[in-house]
């Protein structure tokens, strides 16, 4: 009896391992009853004894198992009905698991089955702030050179109109009660309402959902709480009634650009508000988007000779000459001749193409939602991308001729029988093969160049916290495809692999 109850006690164990106390529990309260019983048998006059049910209840009465013992003496075996009826007197009331228990019933005895499965509490929502400014404390306003830039620090004005929202609130969400298996009600935790940051000259607006502006004027933080100075605001926008745009020195830009507008300084440029479609060029500076990119696709493009720095890199082309900074990266195409770093914020990259001459570091690549991102690092943008369009090019190449090839052993085949205009045909086919021979000896000599180039010990590497599949990693000619989630990474190349770690 003991051996059966420690087999199917065992299973059960593996099968639930968060009820392996409760399954231990019983079993050694099952033993105790066979003893018992047992003992009960063997002595007196050998009255028949019924098979007899027995029932456990976890201590958090979240689950209740049962196992039946068998009949001694030629005692009467235990029916479904008599089962769930001791059950029921039991206390067992909820979550009944009418279905598995019909199948474990006819499976024999001490054999340790669940009977019964309680509903857990879900716990609500607490109420949410969803800050969409920037936290800012003085006026200044300066493009920030280094590896990182912390956007909330005090860098610019940040000019704001009345009734323009600063936070989303969202109210608290109220749970769902459980109840165990005894029926007895499992009360949700309560919810706590959201902290509101509100300052002067701000009110709780669009029926408490939102944190709004009371006035126009400038936007800061004090005592952990928006405030609002009062003034009269200039817009500064540039939009498509500009056109195109082009200073000596360096540009200040107070509002957003938009509208296809063309800008071009040779020194430094920020834009304090937000880029839409626009190509914005900076031939010996850096430039400072202060609220974010969110272009459209093949609209939106950002070039500059240092740095590139932006909160948020939505649907935008970006070459950066020494460095690429941003909290979000997503849906864009970044070059970089030095390093992208997406420390800051989220510190997050989803469904982009980087490719930087050094290294990407960031706090996480991808989302729940899945995606694909790719990165090439270690070498100069150029390169990889060139290896990649050369063997591309190559491939089409090489099929071309295959394709030549079966025409003009078509023809040969003729020999004599060849009329005039298929061996003008053949003669033209076979200057095309030859042409493309040559073409294909090219992209060869190239690829090898290439190739010799991407050979080079580099030591550029992807470092993050968190990565989600998918992500496809080229350092020189070397890929890796990640299709698991992975934490902590440093992926590099050493004895010619890629290291995840």
């Amino acid at each position: 009896m003991f051996s059966e109850l420690e087999e199917t006690g065992g299973e059960l164990k593996e099968r639930y391992p968060d009820d392996s106390k409760t399954v231990e529990n019983f079993m050694w309260a099952l033993k105790e009853a066979c003893r018992a019983r047992y003992k009960k048998a063997v002595n007196g006059d050998l009255q028949p004894m019924k098979a007899e049910a027995r029932f456990f209840l976890a201590e958090d009465r979240m689950s209740a198992y049962a196992c039946l013992l068998r009949p001694e003496n030629g005692g009467d075996d235990i029916t479904l009905e008599e089962f769930l009826g001791d059950m029921h007197y039991e206390g067992i009331h909820y979550g009944v698991l009418r279905e598995d228990i019909q199948r474990e019933f006819g499976l024999g005895y001490f054999r340790i089955f669940p009977v019964a499965r309680g509903k857990p509490p879900v716990a609500g929502e607490d109420g949410k702030v969803t800050e969409l400014l920037q936290r800012r404390r003085n006026m200044s306003v300066e493009v920030q050179n280094g590896s990182q830039v912390d956007f909330e620090q005090d860098t610019q004005l940040q000019p704001i109109r009345k009734g323009t929202i600063i936070c989303l609130i969202r109210p608290p969400r109220e749970g769902s009660d459980g109840m165990d298996v005894t029926g007895q009600s499992l009360p949700s935790p309560q919810s706590a309402e959201a902290c509101v940051p509100q300052g002067k000259n701000t009110v709780i607006g669009w029926g408490g959902q939102a944190l709004v502006a009371g006035v126009d004027g400038i936007l800061y933080i004090e005592d952990d709480q928006f405030c609002i100075h009062e003034q009269k605001i200039v817009e500064g926008d540039l939009d498509q009634f500009q056109g195109t745009l082009r200073v000596s020195g360096n540009l200040y830009i107070g509002g957003n650009v938009d509208g296809g507008v063309e800008i071009e300084a040779s020194g430094e440029i920020v834009i304090n508000g937000k880029m839409g479609e626009a190509r914005v060029t900076s031939t010996n500076g850096t430039i400072r988007v202060q609220k974010g990119v969110y272009g459209t696709k093949g609209k939106t493009f950002l070039t500059a000779a240092c740095q590139v720095q932006a909160p948020v890199m939505e649907w935008v082309e970006i070459d950066g000459g020494t460095s690429v900074i941003a909290e979000t990266i997503s849906n864009s195409v970044i070059r970089c001749g030095g390093t992208v770093y997406v420390m800051s914020g989220r510190g997050m990259i989803v469904d982009s193409l980087i490719r930087a001459g050094d290294s990407i570091l960031c706090r996480r690549v991808g989302n729940l939602a899945g995606g694909q991102s790719r990165f090439s690092i270690g070498y100069p943008p150029h390169i990889p991308e060139s290896w990649e369009r050369k063997r591309e090019e190559l491939a089409r190449v090489q099929e071309t001729l295959k394709k030549l090839w079966a025409p003009i052993t078509s023809l040969r085949k003729k020999g004599n029988r060849i009329s005039e205009g298929e061996e003008s045909l053949l003669k033209q086919l076979v200057e095309q093969r030859d042409l493309y021979f040559e073409k294909q000896e090219a992209l060869i000599a190239e690829l090898k160049s290439l190739n010799k180039a991407l050979d080079k010990k580099s030591k550029g590497r992807v470092r993050c916290e968190k990565l989600y599949p998918q992500l496809s990693v080229q350092i020189g000619r070397l890929t890796e495809e990640i299709t698991s989630e992975e934490e902590d990474c440093n992926i590099h190349v050493e004895a010619s692999r890629i290291f995840l770690k």
